[in-house]
């Protein structure tokens, strides 16, 4: 399959829906026209696509129940039939991560996301064509084949986008939106329409690492020197990493050049060994991410 942008506007949306949101009324696909049937009816066809469902509050996007553990273990068709006959009203939540083997860019335009992934794709190339959803909100759910291990959620990965993970969750059609849109599938982009896309190494990389492509020589040399407190140094060093890396460090001078700013800086320390497990991550990343021969 040719590779092809996926152009900001391109949400999917027909102009007859578009005039039907702009107006609040929606036809049999939209605004509380759907039957409770609808939603178990997906939930059903998620379970048997693989992924991790969970029930979500009706018009919300907050998880009925604990769901830690469907971070790890898909419940089956009986359970999900069990949720949905004690709140038939529930919106469709997905567990993204290893567990579903799913990764979803969230892309909401009202906070300048479409700008945003504008800006990515033309650091990164386009994205591929893969299976993608139009939220309540307008937004944008792009779904990627998960890459194996650990990758994390990320809010704020760019101005306008998020992107989850393991760990993470997204609401999936036929679910309502809190202004009472229905989620669709993208025509043309559903999942029994459409093979997920692998998620491409260079937004892996960012991902993986955090380093956001608008943070200048002024962020660094700051973080150099003021370091972070507990609760920001896994993602800051994972990000610092990415960063000296792409610009040619050596793998090894930049595990010791960490191992001194976690000492120095961090508060408190991480232990030695997970600061260079990280490092030697992101080094595997970044080997993936740049061709043989190429200048690092």
């Amino acid at each position: 399959m040719d590779r092809q942008k996926i152009g900001p506007l391109d949400l999917g949306v027909t102009p007859m829906r578009k005039k039907a949101i702009k107006s609040g009324f929606q036809d049999r696909r939209g605004r509380e026209a759907m039957a409770p049937g609808d939603v178990l009816a997906a939930a059903l066809a998620a379970v048997a696509r693989g992924w991790s469902v969970i029930p979500v509050r009706p018009r919300d996007k907050r998880p009925l129940i604990a769901w830690q553990d469907h971070q790890q273990r898909r419940a089956d068709a009986g359970q999900v039939r069990a949720w949905y006959a004690k709140w038939p009203k529930a919106n469709l939540g997905i567990v993204t991560g290893a567990v579903s083997g799913i990764f979803v860019v969230d892309v909401d335009p009202k906070h300048g996301g479409a700008e945003s992934l504008g800006e990515l794709e033309r650091r990164l190339g386009p994205l591929p064509v893969t299976v993608e959803a139009v939220s309540g909100g307008g937004g944008r759910h792009v779904y990627f084949a998960h890459p194996g291990g650990v990758v994390p959620n990320r809010a704020g990965l760019a101005p306008g986008i998020d992107v989850r993970g393991d760990g993470g969750m997204i609401v999936a059609p036929p679910s309502v939106h809190p202004s009472g849109v229905r989620y669709v599938w993208k025509s043309g982009h559903a999942p029994d329409e459409l093979a997920l896309a692998p998620l491409p190494d260079r937004l892996l990389t960012i991902v993986a690492t955090g380093t956001h492509p608008g943070r200048g020589l002024p962020y660094w040399r700051r973080l150099a020197v003021e370091g972070v407190p507990e609760g920001e140094r896994n993602t800051t060093l994972a990000s610092f990493a990415g960063h000296l890396l792409w610009h040619g460090v050596d793998p090894e001078v930049a595990a010791e050049l960490l191992l001194c700013w976690n000492r120095e800086r961090c508060r408190p320390p991480l232990p030695d060994e997970e600061v260079v497990r990280t490092v030697e991550s992101i080094a595997r990343l970044h080997r993936r991410e740049t061709p043989p021969g190429a200048k690092a």
